[in-house]
This record gives structure tokens, C-alpha cells and sequence, in this order.
């Protein structure tokens, strides 16, 4: 299955554009991107591992691994490296950052009925340390 992924600007723009016509001419438009927020609960509640690869390595694997754990599309934060998806009908974030030299942690948190799961949430973890080795 082949995944692509929109700028925010062009994601931007193919939501105001079936609201153009209903707008004058001069009308000021205001455009918001999105962001994924990884705030203190998520941090407390996220199933964690670190594990013994550079950061750049697991960030590339946690994409590839998340691509093929669901068929939704991939809400991707490059800055934040955050990836944000549905998984058997959780939200689902991970987070990957740098813990150390050569060290990476992964952190994944997981919603379901507005509840985090952690049963979820562990096997999304596990599945992305499995791909890596």
C-alpha cells in the first residue's frame, strides 16, 4: 500500500478551497497548521523504552513500523518527531527522542473511549523495538 503524505500548506489549501466561492474577494483567510500535542499526561501515561540505536535510525523505523501497523493515514510532526494514528480504534502518539548518545527512547501512548491503553499502547511499543533488530 502506498502512503503519501501533504504539506500543511497544500492540506491547508484543499480545505478552503470548496469554501472560496463563498467568500468575497477580499475576505482575509486565516490558515492554521496542526500540531500534535504531547503534553504531561502523555509523558506519565505513555508506555517507554530506550533502546540502543541513533535517533535518526529509529525515527525512520518507527515510520515505517507505524505504516504497517494501520491502514489510516500517518499524522506526521518531522520537528517534533511525533507520529500521530488509528490502531485497532485507539489514538495512538509516539514520540521518539534522543536519550543519550546513541540512545533513543520511544514513548507511545494510547486512547480508546477517551481511556489510555496501555495494552495498546505496549504492543505498538513492542512492535517498533521488534522492528528494529
Amino acid at each position: 500500500m502506498r502512503r503519501t503524505q501533504l504539506s500543511k500548506a497544500a492540506a491547508a489549501a484543499l480545505l478552503i478551497l470548496p469554501f472560496g466561492s463563498m467568500l468575497p474577494a477580499c475576505a482575509p483567510v486565516a490558515v492554521v497548521g496542526t500540531a500534535i500535542l504531547v503534553n504531561d499526561e502523555f509523558a506519565d501515561k505513555a508506555q517507554s523504552v530506550i533502546v540502543d540505536y541513533p535517533s535518526d535510525y529509529v525515527w525512520a523505523a518507527a515510520k515505517s513500523s507505524m505504516a504497517h501497523m494501520t491502514d489510516d493515514l500517518l499524522d506526521i510532526d518531522a520537528d517534533l518527531r511525533t507520529i500521530k494514528t488509528y490502531v485497532d480504534g485507539a489514538l495512538v502518539l509516539v514520540q521518539i527522542e534522543t536519550f543519550d548518545v546513541g540512545q533513543t527512547r520511544i514513548r507511545v501512548g494510547a486512547k480508546r473511549y477517551l481511556v489510555f491503553s496501555d495494552e495498546v499502547a505496549t504492543n505498538v511499543r513492542d512492535g517498533i523495538q521488534r522492528d528494529l533488530g
